[in-house]
């Protein structure tokens, strides 16, 4: 059989290198005995993986689609091996799939420094929005997930754990507060007021919002402010440079530590009448299946003080 573990990384290096002669001095094989194993391979599956000409080896359409797939399956490999030929004390590989939180990252990069002195450290992290976090989860792309939502979004999502299997814990039920410049004319009163934000853009991710969970939901049946003034972000230095630069802006936001209000110059503030809350969830597939490492971080957060960033 012309495909197997060995001829998908001959072709993986030759399409990192665009040539024959250089991958196969990388690998220390022939020239003809890469080019042979690549032939065998394009005639069993029945499709042609590269282009020659007398400037190297190109890609073709199925050619990529060829290689991200062996990409992924040597990716696997690699883990594999490394999970059962080193010692879990001794290793960390870990993914994690969060919803944009500097609490959440400061704990885990807490967890980093605490574990920097294992012989091998492999930590995945992405934050994105709480629809994606429930899906890396359920198809175990991510060890285990961090997220939050609005209030009104909460029968949504706990029949989306539910229907999926996976477990959940409540990490935090707050209120929510106003985070602006310290230059927004508004900062200067210490409680503010529906009214007053009229004239104002809101900041909010624009990827936190599905047609079954979305913001005008958010809108119709809260006390919460969904301005038609909007500027939709989708990176956490995104939403604070822009709170921080322009001064007509504000999100709706749980808390920040106060480190993060001095380096943006902003300030929390509370708006009257607004109870809707912020709702945040840690959830997995299968406790006894998480790593040592998981175990561990997911304790770690289980630790949070979720007030201490209040500041108004």
């Amino acid at each position: 059989m012309a495909l197997n573990l060995q001829a998908l990384s001959y072709i993986v290096e030759v399409s990192k290198n665009g040539s024959i002669s250089k991958a196969s001095q990388n690998l220390f094989l022939s020239q003809p005995h890469l080019s042979n194993t690549i032939k065998a391979v394009e005639k069993e599956i029945g499709i042609t993986i590269f282009r020659r000409s007398a400037r190297g080896m190109t890609l073709t359409d199925d050619g990529k689609v060829f290689i991200k797939k062996a990409q992924q399956i040597l990716s696997q490999i690699d883990d594999l091996e490394s999970m059962f030929f080193m010692k879990p004390s001794e290793s960390i590989r870990l993914n994690l799939s969060i919803t944009r939180s500097y609490q959440v990252s400061r704990c885990i990069n807490h967890f980093i420094n605490q574990n920097t002195h294992k012989k091998q450290f492999l930590l995945r992290v992405k934050e994105t929005n709480p629809f994606e976090v429930m899906d890396d989860v359920r198809r175990q792309i991510a060890d285990f997930g961090v997220l939050h939502f609005f209030e009104p979004q909460l029968d949504y999502f706990i029949n989306c754990f539910k229907t999926y299997g996976l477990t959940y814990d409540k990490a935090y039920d707050r209120p929510f507060l106003l985070a602006m410049s310290a230059d927004n004319p508004l900062a200067q009163l210490p409680e503010l007021s529906k009214e007053l934000l009229q004239d104002q853009i809101m900041v909010a991710y624009g990827d936190y919002e599905a047609p079954s969970a979305s913001y005008q939901v958010v809108n119709d049946v809260s006390d919460i402010i969904m301005s038609k003034k909007r500027i939709y972000v989708y990176d956490r230095c995104g939403a604070m440079g822009t709170l921080c630069s322009c001064p007509n802006t504000y999100m709706w936001i749980t808390g920040l530590h106060s480190d993060t209000l001095k380096h943006y110059n902003l300030v929390l503030r509370k708006c009257k009448g607004v109870t809707i809350r912020n709702i945040g969830f840690r959830i997995y597939t299968d406790f006894e299946s998480l790593s040592p490492a998981a175990r561990s971080l997911l304790a770690d957060l289980r630790t949070i003080d979720w007030t201490e960033d209040i500041q108004d």
